[in-house]
């Protein structure tokens, strides 16, 4: 990593990908071309899971301990200066360039290797797990949509190899 002042953890990597919305999978296809989608991902221990429909790429990739890369943000923002502030550094590239022209982040990275999840019991669990982080109002209803869903998805389980992260969250200004 470049920005070794920007490195984070192990736990806090973990704890990037536990409060994402979102990540994107990205992996090498058979003729060699990238393939990259955005997927909802729920973490168990060091594992990364998903879900997809039973055809098309994921399922005919995410096996056989494909190696797939798994990139997510939990913080995204961009500064916003009050007009005092603004015209402290307004003549200060090196500070407009840390201060506003720039994001505030956290983000991971995680190499792993995918595999189906093909066990009824484990596939039932890692959906329930999914959808109490996603849908967790709707929990109710879970069984009904679980005996119909899982006739027609593939769970596929991100086991983590590597994982880095990094943040940028700018000090707070002190005020007088």
């Amino acid at each position: 990593m470049r920005r070794k002042d920007r490195e984070l953890s192990q736990d806090e990597a973990l704890e990037i990908i536990d409060n994402c919305e979102y990540g994107v999978i990205s992996c090498v296809d058979d003729e060699g071309e990238i393939f990259s989608v955005p997927i909802s991902p729920v973490r168990v221990g060091e594992s990364i899971f998903i879900h997809g429909a039973s055809a098309g790429s994921k399922a005919k990739l995410l096996q056989n301990g494909r190696k797939v890369e798994f990139v997510c943000v939990s913080f995204n923002k961009v500064p916003h200066l009050n007009y005092s502030e603004l015209e402290a550094i307004k003549d200060d590239g090196k500070a407009l360039g840390g201060k506003v022209f720039t994001t505030e982040y956290k983000s991971a990275i995680a190499k792993t290797r995918a595999y189906e999840v093909t066990d009824d019991a484990k596939r039932y669990e890692i959906l329930k797990i999914l959808s109490q982080k996603y849908t967790a109002y709707a929990m109710s209803t879970f069984d009904v949509a679980a005996e119909y869903g899982l006739k027609n998805m593939k769970i596929y389980e991100l086991k983590i190899e590597n994982l880095s992260a990094k943040a940028k969250i700018l000090p707070k200004a002190v005020k007088e």
